[in-house]
């Protein structure tokens, strides 16, 4: 009996320091960071991309009818206002001629009942004929001019169906597609010609929520494209996207290309390519320091001031430092005071980390001076 009383302590003791050295050799937590103000980061990287249409227009009729005549071809080149496709336009002419002579009719009963309205009127006035029949051709008249109006404007809108039988391109371009034939019967809204404007070209490609806030202060973008890969085309970003994808967590940036002068060297939509930044701001990039909203905390809980989880690439280890926050810009919220360019911030699971706890960097070397497993403090 007193042999098992004096052995728990030592159990105890050797849970203990099992439980210590499986501490010891506890793989670092792997966290979300950005490093602030690094714009170097982006001269370094290639992002891929394809090609699409700048502009781009899917032209439909707006009336119904058969297609007369056709007379783009697929891959043709259009300036603006050519024409593409028209339709028949017979039945419309035909329906204008109705409504002018409509009008004609109506004009002339107009003027009718006019004549007739100053004829009585003096004589009601004088109490010749009663006020009933005064009314009465006023009556008349106001709707003859009234029957005017709605044939003028019937006239009007059969005048714009006509004009409708006519379809251009809104914009110089290349014909890409044609979906229906000569001959055939359309109906309004269907598809009948694709263009491109091909002049204009832009790019989609996905940054990394770590470097989206500092694609504000790129200058130039340079694009080679897998057709032609001796081609260097200068480019701007034009948009940037501010909602990441739920996958890849990533932004799309687009870039506007300009095309090569050389007019063997076409870029069409759909062609892959590799995108470069040509050149940054270094120096507003080190101003600009910004954060994503997750990455702040309360230095003390429900206290202020805010405060962001440091990462030591030499140790592994993270600490929790107070920062001064300026206003909301692209990507995040802008850092006055408390941090430098370069340095590494976690930007998910800030509410969980204790200080001096080792974390690891996705896809990021870090070498913490941990000590090695079975070596005793």
């Amino acid at each position: 009996m007193k042999t098992i009383i004096l052995a728990l302590p030592l159990l105890v003791l050797l849970a203990a320091c099992s439980d210590k050295e499986e501490a010891k050799i506890a793989p670092p937590r792997p966290v979300s960071a950005i490093q602030v103000g690094a714009a170097t980061e982006l001269g370094q990287r290639q992002f891929p991309g394809l090609a699409k249409a700048a502009q781009e227009a899917m032209l439909s009729f707006r009336v119904s009818g058969q297609i007369f005549s056709l007379p783009v071809k697929v891959g043709q080149k259009v300036e603006q206002s050519a024409t593409v496709a028209t339709l028949d336009d017979s039945s419309y002419r035909a329906e204008m001629e109705r409504l002018r002579s409509d009008l004609d009719q109506a004009n002339a009963d107009l003027q009718l009942k006019s004549d007739q309205y100053d004829r009585i009127l003096p004589l009601v006035e004088s109490g010749t004929y009663p006020k009933a029949r005064g009314d009465d051709a006023l009556s008349a008249r106001q709707g003859a001019a009234a029957r005017v109006e709605s044939v003028r404007s019937a006239l009007q809108r059969a005048q714009i169906d006509l004009d409708r039988t006519v379809l251009t391109a809104p914009f110089a371009g290349r014909v890409v597609a044609i979906y229906p034939e000569v001959f055939e019967e359309v109906r309004a809204q269907q598809q009948i010609v694709r263009l491109l404007n091909l002049r204009e070209i832009e790019a989609v490609i996905d940054v990394p929520e770590t470097l989206i806030s500092l694609v504000p202060l790129v200058g130039d973008m340079e694009a080679r494209f897998d057709a032609f890969p001796d081609v260097v085309l200068k480019g701007k970003v034009v948009e940037i996207g501010t909602e990441a994808s739920q996958l890849t967590r990533t932004y799309p940036v687009t870039i506007a290309i300009d095309q090569s002068p050389d007019a063997n060297v076409v870029i069409l939509p759909g062609m892959a390519g590799n995108f470069r930044v040509a050149s940054v701001d270094e120096g507003e990039a080190a101003k600009q320091l910004v954060v994503p909203p997750a990455a702040l905390r309360p230095l003390d809980p429900g206290k202020a001031p805010l405060a962001v989880w440091i990462v030591d690439k030499a140790t592994g280890k993270v600490s929790l430092r107070p920062v001064t926050v300026g206003r909301v810009v692209q990507g995040g919220l802008q850092v006055t005071d408390g941090l430098k360019a370069g340095e590494w911030v976690v930007t998910a699971g800030a509410n969980s980390l204790t200080e001096g706890e080792f974390v690891r960097l996705p896809d990021t070397a870090i070498a913490p001076s941990q000590p090695a497993a079975g070596t005793k403090s």
